[in-house]
């Protein structure tokens, strides 16, 4: 058989043809009326070659409901060179419309498979280019082929795709320029004009994969799927969100389908099939069949119970239960490539140069794909359409009997399984009996009539043995599922909702007439939880079970969903021992486990924060899924980046492009910095910056009803409600992340993973902060500080100018600004309040924000009553706005650390403040109780009216004077008269302004050195950045994927890395716990380590090469200078005898230069010998060096190795040469003496 494998946009449908009975089925058979004389199609009819079915034909989502059903097929002949499309219609298939396309040469069976048809639109590909055919009839011109605006004519299989959506847009992908041109099919034009798209998108790409040579890309009707570093993202294009990651993807083969309810996508690749769940992009199928490359294509089938994926190759093909991956059954019959099946098991195939229309695999027998396996396999998924299908038809049997009974009667036995073989029972049957009691029992029977208790369940209604060995059962209490093992029967899922366990409870037990209570009520479940819009089983009940727990969690295809709802609820209902196993059973730090643990992080810091700690320290350094080698980068420091995502392009508005390239080119030009190797890491917080509504939880709050009816509960129901009408009028946020909530844990959860020695610094933390500030926090925060400075302007001008200096109405129109800035600013430091009180009144920064906003309001509003505010209310408002102004400098780090301190250490010294204050008021009422004015006596001190302890407000100023070391207020006051008060004011100095002044210093130290750290300010920042999205951001904004994407990704300098993991080996540093590093980490840490030191080799051997070089020119310089001395010595051989006086002054100077150059020579030899035993020694511990390198770089090492005895045989020959040169030079001396003896 052959597969008829649409293009990667394609359905997906395949072309199979199974010899099934064709009379069998004649009256299925749909055909056109038998071919007249005049047939215009006869030769197109007699050789058709190929079928293409609309890939939106049998959709069952509600696209076909909103856009119509898309049904049309069209034929294609390669000897008429022709395409004719008809109509499929109740009635019979009809020829619609028949066109030559004699333009196209030849197109390779290959790409044949790629085509795709939509709306009577069909893509055919060749090996150069893309031809569409119009064959709608509202087609003009008789040239039924067109262009494309954006036309691309050499494609690119992979990188250049085109796809439909399904009103009949046209989406052109070109991932090799990153754009996405959609075409509207409503401005489809009807002659040759070329067809204009209407909106483009650009592919953001992360700048450290900038750098790959393209992206695969394939299309399944509004998906599309990008691949990229063995990761494929999965895009959806009706909305350009990113819905889904499948991490180590083998890339694109042939094209991508997808199953009826979009829950599982299969692909083939290299003769191997694919299947992947689009819930959670886990890997639940894989086919190691060794077929060669004979996979002609793959498609999922949608029969009555049950669903199979339909492998086809170049002969023949199977049928495969994804779920059950022994689950396979054989289709040997032939096919060709005029047969399509359909998703909804519907056959479309070519009769007598036809288009017939019948049920699909008719000799396939449903029964037979539900049959019995022999093969005992365990933890195959329960979760599953087929099980869904199984429970919901038994249900439906249930729901149909005329009378709800019971399946075993009294002193019944059913058979439920033959040869069981039990660990300490033998070999039986499995069976169902009832021995007269309200609950049915399941045992093994023995040959001997024997009966082994295993379970019992009360009042079974229905069972169902499925193939994998698991047993399913429907009783009056619950839905269960349970296999049969070794062991004996191991539940894998319980279920029931709350309603049932009430409805039990109040009828099970005492009430047998089930037809009156139970039959409505399976039609209720039937209803709710499994009707046809499903497509799973209902969560399991698991608390206090662990077999339950273990099935979900290891389930592949839905252990995320079911793993966060698990582990919430069991922290809800504080079940330590099921925490704790969900917990356990997941510690792989796989994508499914950090997302379990991310989405439930704040419960945690709760419940157990020493896990949580655990988790954020082992998580530090978790390697990017892209990162497969080093990058290099411009950024020095740490960056972060989000995921490949889709946005709206600007490339139309051509006005301001050549200006912001030169914008752009310029602010390249100016931070042009050396390029830095940098290492990928992945922030392991899954999810946690999305934000998600809470109104549910708020609303159960809210509308809670109180049991009590006394005077108490009632007000407490009125304030309720009346904050809840409050905080909707003022439109406070019912969305939150959990980022947002995890900022206000304590200190030691936020930053555990700080080592000792800082080699770390809280990369995970700081790169949140960083992508969130870069993506929109600055851009709002600058916005905010424009309209806080133009408040603050407006406001000081008002107040501090003359009032005769501007005209009144200057006056007003500043005060009215300032009134109206500060009641937006006031509005917002309300719905704070109103959003958490706790944490607003928690942070007394927040009450100098709110008399900054409303002292000035106030002010203002007074001057425009009566023009004279109270000066005291001016002068502070005016502090208050500068300290305010002040503050929104704290997002600059240089400026944010000191804040910081400022504000941390304010915190810190309170308590001590507290205990200040109180030593110094107790003070003040002690020196106004003896120094106050008690008599009339003139001459008194204490009368004079500059004594400040007449009044205790004064007195208070004085003590607080003392404090300062100013004793004046004490002045008019003798000792000697006044003991108490000398013994208050010694006690005074000493313990408050020597002692505890001096403590609150050493205090202040301490404080500050607990707060000059970067962390803080990041901390800080970060509450700035959870404000602007809480209350400056509108409720679409926050949904934004492009602003809180589900992964933050970030880049770190090497040598930064590479510094933190020598520390952790050589425990240089410590963590509460030491990090997790991988292998593929610590390979490209250490692969680059190598590459350095191959540098610092190959820099040794030039400085050698150096060295050797300038010893030789030394030697050639020595060599001149003897050439020189001989020459002399001969001329004076030849000059006349008779003038000694001459002779004997020419030989004293040569007699000097003799022994100047025996002097210089030994000492240029001594230095020789001593270069030439810094080399022997530099040699010697390079060799040393290389001796210790890793076992792995065996090859790297080997030619090391060989240049290292290349240069030590090339260095002592080196050394030997000039041995030889210095003995030649030795002996040159020596026969100089001898001729000078004999001379003389």
């Amino acid at each position: 058989m052959e597969v008829e494998t649409q293009n990667n946009t394609s359905a997906s449908e395949m072309t199979i043809d199974i010899r099934d009975n064709i009379k069998e089925h004649e009256e299925e058979i749909e055909k056109t009326p038998p071919e007249t004389k005049d047939d215009p199609f006869e030769e197109h009819r007699k050789s058709i070659d190929r079928i293409f079915v609309s890939q939106y034909m049998d959709d069952t989502s509600t696209y076909n409901e909103e856009y119509g059903s898309d049904d049309y097929v069209v034929t294609y002949s390669i000897q008429d060179k022709s395409v004719l499309g008809w109509s499929i219609k109740e009635n019979g298939s009809q020829p619609d419309v028949y066109f030559k396309i004699d333009k196209i040469n030849k197109i390779d069976e290959l790409m044949l498979d790629y085509s795709v048809l939509s709306k009577k639109i069909l893509l055919l590909r060749d090996n150069k280019n893309n031809w569409l055919i119009d064959l709608n009839s509202d087609r003009t011109s008789s040239d039924r082929f067109f262009k494309l605006k954006h036309q691309v004519n050499q494609i690119y299989l992979y990188y250049d795709v085109i796809g439909f959506l399904p009103n009949g847009d046209l989406i052109q992908v070109l991932s090799k320029d990153r754009k996405i041109y959609k075409y509207c099919f409503t401005d489809k034009p009807k002659n040759t004009v070329p067809w204009e798209y209407s909106q483009i998108n650009d592919i953001k790409i992360p700048q450290c994969l900038n750098d790959e040579i393209a992206y695969e890309c394939t299309m399944y009707q509004t998906k599309l799927f990008l691949v990229c570093v063995n990761n494929m993202h999965q895009f959806d294009l009706l909305t350009m969100n990113l819905e889904r990651k499948y991490h180590n993807y083998p890339g694109p083969g042939r094209q991508i389908t997808v199953n009826k309810n979009q829950t599982l996508l299969a692909a083939p690749r290299f003769g191997k099939t694919y299947v992947y769940s689009m819930e959670n992009g886990m890997l639940i199928y894989k086919n190691d069949e060794d077929s060669g490359y004979g996979i002609r294509g793959v498609q999922f089938i949608t029969l009555n119970n049950t669903e199979r994926l339909f492998i086809c190759y170049n002969i023949g093909g199977k049928l495969v239960d994804p779920y059950q991956v022994y689950d396979e059954i054989d289709i040997s019959d032939d096919f060709n490539d005029t047969s399509v099946i359909t998703k909804l098991n519907r056959k479309i195939f070519i009769d007598n140069g036809n288009v017939c229309v019948t049920n699909g695999l008719n000799g396939i027998d449903e029964n037979k794909l539900e049959q019995l396996s022999n093969k005992n396999i365990y933890r195959n998924s329960i979760y599953t359409f087929s099980t869904f299908k199984i429970i919901q038809s038994m249900l439906k049997e249930i729901i149909n009997q005329d009378e709800i009974k019971n399946v075993v009667s009294n002193n019944e036995v059913i058979v439920l399984k033959d040869d069981v073989e039990i660990k300490d029972i033998g070999l039986g049957k499995l069976v169902l009996y009832n021995n007269n009691t309200s609950f049915d029992e399941m045992g093994i029977e023995k040959n001997n009539g024997h009966r082994k208790y295993l379970q019992f369940i009360p009042n079974i209604l229905s069972f169902k043995l499925l193939n994998n060995q698991d047993l399913v059962l429907i009783s009056m209490s619950e839905i269960s599922i349970c296999t049969i093992n070794k062991d004996g029967l191991k539940d894998r899922y319980l279920w029931r909702n709350n309603e049932w366990n009430d409805f039990y409870n109040k009828f099970g037990e005492e009430d047998r007439d089930i037809n009156k209570h139970f039959k409505p009520f399976f039609e209720k479940i039937l209803k709710n939880e499994f009707d046809d819009s499903k497509h799973s089983i209902p969560f399991p009940i698991f608390m206090g079970r662990n077999d339950i727990i273990d099935d979900a969690i290891n389930d592949n295809l839905v252990s995320p969903k079911y793993g966060i709802e698990m582990l919430k609820i069991a922290i809800k209902e504080k079940q330590e021992e099921t925490i704790r196993h969900i917990i356990e059973s997941t510690q792989d730090y796989s994508e499914n486990y950090m997302t379990i643990i991310s989405l439930n992080l704040v419960e945690l810091c709760d419940y157990d924060p020493d896990f949580i700690i655990k988790y954020i320290s082992s998580t530090s350094i978790i390697l990017s899924p892209y990162c497969w080698r080093t990058e290099n980068s411009k950024n020095a420091s740490l960056h972060s980046y989000r995921d490949i995502y889709i946005k709206g392009s600007n490339m139309e508005n051509n006005y301001f492009k050549p200006i912001l390239a030169i914008y752009k080119g310029l602010i390249r030009y100016l931070r042009a910095e050396e390029e830095i190797q940098t290492v990928g890491f992945i922030v392991p917080f899954l999810q946690i910056y999305v934000y998600r509504d809470d109104s549910k939880n708020n609303d159960h709050e809210n509308h809670e009803t109180e049991k009590d009816h006394d005077i108490k509960s009632k007000i407490i129901t009125i304030l309720k409600k009346l904050i809840t009408g409050l905080k909707i009028i003022m439109m406070i946020p019912k969305s939150n992340s959990i980022w947002n909530k995890f900022l206000y844990k304590q200190k030691s959860i936020l930053f555990c993973n700080i080592d000792s020695n800082n080699f770390y610094n809280w990369w995970n933390f700081a790169a949140i902060i960083d992508f969130k500030w870069k993506t929109f926090g600055k851009r709002y925060y600058y916005l905010i500080w424009l309209f806080y400075t133009i408040f603050y302007i407006c406001y000081s001008l008002a107040s501090t100018l003359e009032q005769k200096s501007i005209p009144d109405l200057y006056f007003k129109l500043l005060f009215t600004i300032s009134i109206i800035f500060g009641s937006i600013f006031l509005i917002n430091e309300i719905r704070h309040f109103l959003w958490d009180r706790k944490i607003y009144l928690n942070d007394i920064w927040n009450l100098f924000d709110t008399g900054a906003y409303l002292l000035p309001i106030i002010t203002s509003i007074i001057w425009l009553i009566n023009k004279s505010p109270p000066p005291w209310l001016t002068a502070i408002s005016i502090i208050l706005l500068s300290f305010k102004f002040l503050l929104f400098f704290r997002v600059f780090k240089s400026y944010g650390i000191y804040f910081a301190i400022v504000i941390g250490v304010a915190r810190k010294v309170f308590p001590f403040l507290v205990l200040l204050f109180f030593i110094v008021l107790g003070y003040a009422q002690a020196f106004f109780i003896i120094l106050k004015s008690n008599s009339i006596n003139d001459d008194d001190p204490r009368n004079l009216p500059t004594n400040l302890f007449n009044w205790f407000p004064t007195s208070l100023l004085a003590v607080y004077n003392l404090l300062t070391g100013d004793s004046g207020s004490l002045s008019s006051f003798t000792y000697r008269e006044n003991p108490t008060m000398t013994i208050l004011l010694v006690t005074f100095t000493f313990f408050t302004v020597i002692y505890l002044m001096n403590l609150f210093i050493g205090l202040l130290n301490i404080a500050i050195d607990d707060y000059n750290k970067e962390e803080e300010y990041l901390l800080q920042k970060a509450q700035i950045i959870m404000e602007i999205e809480l209350f400056y951001m509108l409720p679409w904004q926050r949904k934004k994927k492009e602003w809180f994407p589900d992964w933050i990704y970030y880049d770190i300098p090497l040598t930064e890395v590479r510094k933190l993991i020598n520390a952790i080996d050589n425990k240089l540093t410590v963590f509460n716990y030491p990090p997790i590093i991988g292998e593929k980490l610590r390979w490209l840490v250490v692969l680059n380590n190598d590459n350095k030191k191959q540098d610092n080799e190959e820099e040794q051997n030039i400085k050698l090469e150096k060295k050797i070089d300038q010893l030789t020119k030394q030697n050639v310089k020595l060599k001149q200078q003897m050439r020189c001395i001989m020459k002399y010595i001969d001329s004076e051989k030849e000059q006349d005898s008779d003038e000694e006086d001459s002779e004997k002054e020419q030989n004293n100077k040569l007699e000097e230069q003799i022994e100047q150059t025996k002097e210089e020579l030994p000492k240029q030899n001594i230095g020789l010998n001593q270069q030439m035993d810094k080399l022997n020694q530099q040699m010697e511990s390079i060799i040393k060096y290389i001796g210790i390198e890793q076992d792995n770089k065996e090859e790297k090492n080997d030619k090391l190795e060989k240049q290292l005895e290349q240069t030590k045989e090339e260095l002592p020959k080196q050394n030997g040469g000039l041995k030889q040169q210095m003995d030649k030079l030795n002996q040159q001396m020596e026969n100089i003496m001898e001729l000078l003896l004999k001379r003389n």
